[in-house]
């Protein structure tokens, strides 16, 4: 009795030993946010579906996935660069300023360059085949400089460690945005949605911009573009196939299937699959400046990530099985139509452990500047996932597009577990 007794008290000790460490670095505060921020993106789908029905939410799925793939090589990995470079330079103001203004020069030129490309490419492929779809896409691109710089904003805030402000900013829009777009839906419909879309990106970098006023600037120093170059050129790379494996098959089901339908009841079961990314993600988004911090520690690096796999892996299963019991619930409330969406989102949920994993392998390589290896790590896994979408949607619909990406993720959790064991706690590669 004594001893289980003991072992009781040992294990809250622990837990409130976590809750602080996770608190003073502002995890509670990201997770509390991105629990509220995709919280309310669940709420605004579900009112969504019941108001515009599973034809027009496919759309809306196209346009967002779309749009997610557009903005890659706009931002052209600068997000990790930035975060990277001002945590490094914690106490030299200066520096920071200079990594502000350089990523803000950069991508100036990329989205100008890409938002005229994409625009281009909607308007004379059929790489969207969703007309409707592609006509608002090609009224987006305009926004690519605000979207990304408001990223750039935000990472340097994250850089700073300043989570409190983040979280603050992110819970405000995602509030904002669900009260103003129910309204604006009922009376203009899907033209509703796409304004309210409009008017979240200009306020949110206003915002993000004003938030960064100390470190805003429009310095230009050329060592840190190279290295936004070298290190954020692999980040983009490295992204785009992150991406590749996360949205491909939405694209494929709408691209294949034909059916805007389909495609929304698909979308949604992804949609609340990758929301289930929140708590493992709000960790790593704190941990990310104090890995880059301690990048000459490797012994320290090791013992961390022992630590995060066994806690964010043990979250992980936790949440799985219980969304598991209850997802036939959860899409009820989006209405009769989407109970089709429980079939795939069961699958898609089998390598939601493997996918938290997988991201804190991405979160070591990217803070110790080893956005190569992510390249290429995750390259095998694009592969496969499009190798696989092409296979099994024609053979078996959507549940052949969740089992291509579910399967595609452990490939990617063990290409990249490889890598960080062998060039990050053996050779100590680091940049």
């Amino acid at each position: 009795m004594q001893t289980s007794r003991a072992y009781l008290v040992t294990f809250m000790n622990v837990i409130r030993r976590d809750f602080a460490r996770i608190w003073r670095a502002g995890v509670v505060h990201i997770g509390t946010s991105g629990f509220i921020t995709r919280g309310t993106a669940l709420a605004q789908r579900v009112l969504l579906a019941r108001l515009l029905g599973a034809e027009n939410i496919g759309h809306i799925a196209v346009i967002t996935t779309a749009l997610s793939l557009i903005r890659l090589p706009a931002g052209v990995g600068t997000f990790t660069v930035v975060n990277k470079l001002v945590a490094e330079n914690d106490h030299d103001v200066d520096a920071q300023r200079e990594v502000v203004g350089t990523s803000i020069w950069v991508n100036l030129v990329t989205t100008v360059f890409v938002g005229i490309l994409a625009w281009f490419i909607l308007s004379n492929t059929s790489w969207i085949n969703d007309q409707v779809a592609n006509r608002l896409l090609r009224i987006l691109v305009f926004f690519l400089p605000f979207m990304i710089l408001s990223e750039v904003f935000r990472n340097a805030l994250m850089g700073q460690r300043r989570m409190r402000t983040v979280a603050g900013i992110d819970i405000s829009f995602s509030l904002i945005a669900i009260i103003a777009v129910i309204p604006m839906v009922y009376v203009w419909y899907l033209s509703g949605w796409f304004i309210n879309q409009v008017l979240v990106i200009l306020l949110s970098f206003g915002l993000f911009a004003w938030s960064i006023k100390s470190i805003l600037s429009l310095k230009w120093n050329r060592e840190i573009s190279k290295k936004i170059v070298t290190i954020g050129g692999f980040a983009f790379l490295g992204q785009l196939v992150g991406s590749l494996l996360l949205r491909f098959d939405t694209l494929s089901v709408s691209a294949i299937l034909g059916d805007p339908a389909v495609t929304g009841i698909y979308n949604t079961a992804s949609l609340v699959a990758q929301q289930m990314i929140i708590f493992p993600g709000a960790i790593l988004i704190a941990v990310f400046p104090v890995i880059a911090q301690n990048r000459d520690n490797p012994q320290n690096l090791k013992h961390r990530y022992w630590e995060l796999f066994r806690k964010i892996g043990a979250l992980s299963l936790g949440l799985s099985v219980f969304m598991w019991l209850i997802c036939p619930w959860i899409f009820s409330i989006f209405g009769e139509e989407f109970v089709k969406a429980v079939a795939p989102f069961r699958i898609l949920i089998l390598g939601f452990v493997a996918r938290s994993l997988f991201v804190l392998d991405n979160t070591y390589l990217d803070a110790l500047g080893r956005t190569d290896i992510t390249f290429v790590s995750g390259l095998l896994a694009a592969l496969s996932t499009i190798v696989l979408n092409l296979t099994f949607i024609p053979k078996w619909g959507v549940i052949g597009a969740a089992w291509a990406t579910t399967l595609s993720i452990f490939v990617s959790l063990a290409i990249r577990q490889a890598a960080v064991h062998y060039f990050i706690f053996q050779k100590h590669a680091v940049r």
